[in-house]
């Protein structure tokens, strides 16, 4: 009996040895593997603007630095969706990752929407210390209650002022014009107090608002310019700088927070990377491309040492004062921010 009973204990011991054995070979052979992750990655700019060329390299470089362990399918012009419908779509889990501007995130991180402030910002170095600095990781953690995690800001553009009627060198130049704006009551209320109409008009209806008549112009980013080819239909292009535009590369919270350590990492430094290289290289290259391109098909550039910049900040404080109670504190910040 005695020897029956070993034998059984025998057996059991061998049996479990065996599955302890199995189960090390198989997650040996899943730590060897390695696990994947593929990632949607949308956004509305044409793959050759600035955007376009920022996401194709955070893709490339993210597969490159996780020796393929992540994969970033990028779909640009507004295949998944227009930008606020994109940020829904993050936060849903729909899609991974987008590249929007923040006034589109401002739906859903309402301080956001201070920064379409008109000449809030010194020069983009003051905006990229803003949005690096402290109140930059408060819009972070705003967004992370969103469930969205902010990958990076960029610098989208610089609004100017494009029209087809006269040469804007001063805010009084802007009486009687009709601008053309989004549904932003911040823009329309700094068209306003510069003496314009407002229309608000969706962005793929502006070409042929300005060339029907329904419009006179809108503040311009050089991308829109080019992009749009607003060129076309708008000669007189005025570099006031009026209000800064910030991008921003938004992910869904919870996909960010499944990924491995590692993996994570690479992707925080192929973002980084990407963001310098953006603001290094394809961003001041665009610029210097749209000039010229604008140039070249009839339209009068008449630089910001030509223009009475302070007739348009004198112009627009009643649009500060209000939105003072709402903005009052962070614009004091930024302001003092350097």
């Amino acid at each position: 009996m005695k020897t029956k009973w070993l034998s059984i204990v025998g057996c059991f011991m061998l049996l479990t040895l065996t599955a302890c054995g199995q189960g090390e070979s198989a997650d040996g052979e899943a730590e060897a593997s390695g696990e994947t992750a593929e990632l949607r990655f949308g956004h509305a700019a044409p793959a050759t603007d600035p955007g376009g060329l920022f996401a194709d390299k955070i893709a490339a470089d993210a597969k490159e630095q996780t020796d393929g362990a992540l994969t970033i399918n990028v779909f640009p012009g507004s295949q998944l969706g227009g930008e606020v419908e994109m940020v829904e779509q993050v936060r849903a889990g729909t899609i991974d990752i987008a590249l929007v501007t923040s006034g589109a995130l401002s739906n859903f991180v309402s301080d956001l929407a201070v920064l379409d402030l008109p000449f809030l910002f010194d020069d983009l170095d003051h905006a990229q210390a803003v949005l690096n600095g402290e109140v930059g990781e408060e819009f972070k953690k705003q967004a992370g209650e969103q469930g969205l995690k902010i990958l990076t800001f960029f610098d989208y553009g610089v609004a100017n002022i494009a029209n087809n009627k006269v040469d804007v060198t001063s805010a009084a130049d802007m009486d009687g014009l009709k601008m053309r704006t989004l549904e932003n009551e911040i823009f329309i209320d700094t068209f306003k107090a510069l003496g314009s109409d407002a229309v608000p008009i969706p962005y793929p209806e502006l070409y042929t608002s300005i060339q029907q008549g329904v419009v006179n112009g809108t503040d311009a980013l050089n991308v829109t310019m080019t992009g749009g080819k607003l060129y076309e239909v708008t000669k007189h292009f005025s570099k006031v700088n009026l209000s800064y535009r910030a991008g921003v590369i938004v992910m869904n919270q919870s996909k960010y927070d499944s990924l491995p350590d590692d993996v994570k990492e690479k992707l925080d430094q192929a973002v980084a990377d990407g963001t310098a290289h953006y603001h290094e290289t394809i961003y001041p290259e665009y610029e210097a491309s749209a000039d010229k391109l604008m140039e070249d098909n009839g339209v009068k550039i008449i630089e910001k040492e030509d223009i009475d910049v302070e007739s348009f900040k004198k112009a627009v404080e009643p649009v500060y004062e209000k939105h003072e109670s709402e903005f009052g504190d962070i614009v004091e910040r930024i302001r003092n921010a350097q």
